[in-house]
């Protein structure tokens, strides 16, 4: 009888320090905004390899019960061929800790990671590490054809997308093309996870992403998006994320979902229709998208509403006009107004995500757009320092000006200030950050908004603990 191959896919948990939610280009402190993610490349990429009649096993050791040692014990009993690791730049040390002791245990198995820090560095990881391979961009098709070569004792010369050590060598094959039709992956195999670990961003629910598009074509020069899914922006078909909705409210009995993509708003005609067939089908759920300012109208939003939308997330980034130019993020102040006006018009939370440090930056500038955040009025913000990300244009100009004072990768996080500019200290850009927070959540009118909503004694104590996490960790 032909043996079958196991394979494992891990979040792995942190050897010291917080631990950290990671997906893509998002990663952050776990607890921030009683954020828990669900790393959405993992049960994908599962879903994947259960078509194809593979054994697979699921651990995100950020939601599980077991400390760094308990972690790679755990793992090993499961006695797997085949291991893909999530790795990310905050966590790329322990991450490499992680492999180096499963390594140990399981001297046989192939170890292999994903993630956007391996795709950008493939070389340098696997000088550094244990691992046998790194896959560069969208893991799926890349882990199928490496546990299908794995499994029939093929050579991994041809497997694009892949990296790997090879007598002594490391080879990179050439790039996996981003594959255009989304629909023929299967669903995420959300039934290898603890689903109710998993809680929505600010309304502490259980909840779940679904992956709506995938590709970024904007330029911002900070962002690590396009490293990951590509440039060219490829939307599902609105039938088969109605399928997968129907799915997860009905049969997984999640009623909170993120719609994931970089721009959910980008394509107004599947918004549009989306929102027509979930309010047609009578599905019953809540959800959260991000969106750029430059994409919406009233009609949009107003139909997001009707369908169960309950916040959008808006990349502001700053205040100040001048910047967002120096970063090529191709919006404009008056398009940012705009945008929060008509999400409160419309009756959706909108939160803001704004990075001090980005070039240009001056005392001035900060306090510009402390001052232009209050004026749009959103209804939650993150504050962020500038992090010069690997593969970024913005990481070329900090590198080429001097920048950077992090030693270490597990300084790049983004609540913690690592760039000396020409015109800000470190302590400068940490002071501003935590003065923006601290100002705007200590406001009399954030507060009274947020006292409006509590409409029982467990809300009142959600308010209190995610306020507490929040100050505490973002502090």
């Amino acid at each position: 009888m032909e043996k079958i191959l196991k394979i494992l896919l891990i979040n792995p948990p942190p050897l010291n320090g917080p631990k950290v939610i990671r997906e893509g280009r998002c990663e952050q402190r776990l607890s921030s905004f009683q954020y828990v993610m669900v790393p959405i490349s993992l049960p994908m990429t599962a879903g994947l390899l259960l078509q194809n009649n593979f054994e697979v096993k699921i651990y995100d050791f950020m939601v599980e019960d077991f400390d760094f040692s308990g972690a790679i014990s755990a793992s090993a009993r499961f006695k797997p061929d085949l291991v893909i690791i999530n790795f990310s730049t905050l966590t790329y040390k322990s991450d490499a800790e992680f492999v180096m002791r499963l390594k140990k245990k399981l001297p046989n198995a192939h170890l292999v990671a994903i993630g956007v820090h391996v795709t950008t560095l493939p070389k340098k990881v696997l000088r550094e590490t244990r691992l046998d391979s790194v896959v560069r961009g969208e893991p799926e098709i890349t882990v199928l054809k490496l546990a299908t070569a794995l499994k029939n004792k093929k050579l991994l010369d041809n497997i694009r997308g892949l990296s790997y050590k090879k007598d002594g060598q490391i080879i990179n094959n050439p790039a996996r093309p981003h594959f255009k039709d989304l629909d023929s992956l299967p669903f995420a195999a959300r039934h290898l996870l603890k689903n109710d670990r998993y809680f929505m961003p600010v309304y502490n629910r259980p909840y779940t992403l679904l992956i709506t598009a995938r590709g970024c074509p904007n330029k911002c020069t900070f962002c690590t998006a396009k490293q990951y899914y590509g440039n060219k922006f490829r939307v599902r078909r609105v039938e088969k994320v109605i399928e997968e909705i129907e799915q997860i409210v009905n049969h997984d009995q999640i009623k909170d979902i993120t719609m994931w993509a970089d721009t959910f708003t980008f394509d107004k005609k599947f918004v549009l229709e989306l929102c027509q067939q979930i309010i047609d089908k009578k599905i019953k759920f809540n959800w959260m998208c991000n969106a750029r300012v430059n994409t919406v109208d009233l009609e949009m939003l107003k139909a997001m509403k009707k369908a169960g939308c309950m916040g959008v997330a808006y990349g502001v980034e700053s205040g100040v006009q001048k910047i967002l130019n120096n970063v090529k993020k191709g919006t404009t102040l008056k398009q940012i107004e705009r945008a929060f006006k008509l999400t409160r018009k419309a009756n959706i939370d909108s939160l803001a995500h704004v990075i001090f440090g980005l070039p240009g930056e001056t005392k001035k500038t900060i306090n510009q757009t402390i001052k232009f955040i209050r004026k749009i009025d959103p209804d939650y913000v993150q504050f962020y320092c500038a992090i010069p990300f690997p593969g970024t244009e913005f990481r070329k100009l900090a590198v080429k000006r001097g920048w950077i004072k992090a030693s270490d990768w597990n300084q790049y996080e983004l609540n913690r200030a690592i760039i000396n500019t020409s015109e800000l200290s470190q302590k400068d850009l940490a002071k501003a950050r935590k003065k923006a927070m601290v100002g705007f959540y200590l406001r009399k009118k954030f507060i009274s908004r947020q006292l409006k909503k509590v409409k029982s004694f467990r809300d009142l104590l959600n308010l209190i603990q995610k306020g507490s996490s929040f100050l505490i960790n973002w502090g």
